[in-house]
């Protein structure tokens, strides 16, 4: 690695998104962003229902003990200028010998359907090929996340199968994930795709109205 070897602290700042290291403070407003069922349905990670406060308190020191650990690296998504927190997005399974980390998040559904997903995704890519100087970066999706697997694959990332029943997850299920990867001379294409589907304006509003 060339950078800190992804340790905190750590901001990444963008047009509409600024990343910022996590911080438990940080609980009632991500409690609030993943108040919908849906963000948790197909996740590994997290209570796999819409947390209370105590549970996203629990989570984050959780989160955090795996930081100090130096396992993870995570940081709170918010959304310019009001700095709102949108969600959650992890350098994890971090691989310094081999200069490898796998990138993880969760997202507001609300933002689903905008930029948010994108600039987040070229901040912490641009962040982990051209500072940490990465040779591979992975993702990994549960097999029924099809959303997911569409968006990985417009970006330009490698498909290399699954594995197959691997994890318990929340509510009885072992999952079945789907890996994708980006090697480091793959990079400016996904960076040229990633700048294109920013290009277009965007109003900073959720794609489905607030319940």
């Amino acid at each position: 690695m060339t950078g800190d070897g992804f340790r905190p602290p750590l901001t990444l700042r963008g047009r509409y998104l600024e990343l910022q290291s996590l911080e438990r403070s940080q609980a009632p407003g991500l409690a609030e962003a993943g108040r919908d069922p849906e963000v948790w349905k197909l996740l590994r990670i997290g209570p796999g229902h819409p947390p209370s406060l105590p549970e996203m308190e629990a989570f984050i020191d959780a989160t955090l003990a795996l930081q100090a650990a130096g396992e993870v690296l995570p940081l709170t998504i918010l959304l310019l200028p009001e700095r709102t927190p949108l969600g959650i997005i992890r350098f994890l399974d971090i691989d310094r010998p081999n200069r490898a980390v796998e990138v993880g998040t969760w997202i507001d559904s609300h933002y689903w359907r905008t930029p948010v997903n994108s600039e987040a995704k070229l901040l912490m890519l641009s962040y982990a090929f051209e500072k940490e100087g990465v040779h591979r970066l992975q993702f990994k999706t549960d097999v029924r996340n099809v959303r997911s697997q569409v968006a990985l694959e417009r970006l330009g990332a490698v498909s290399e199968g699954e594995l197959r029943e691997a994890h318990l997850v929340p509510g009885g299920y072992f999952r079945t994930s789907k890996y994708y990867s980006i090697l480091a001379p793959e990079w400016p294409e996904v960076k040229r795709r990633l700048e294109g589907s920013l290009a277009r304006p965007w109003d900073g509003r959720p794609a489905s109205p607030a319940t």
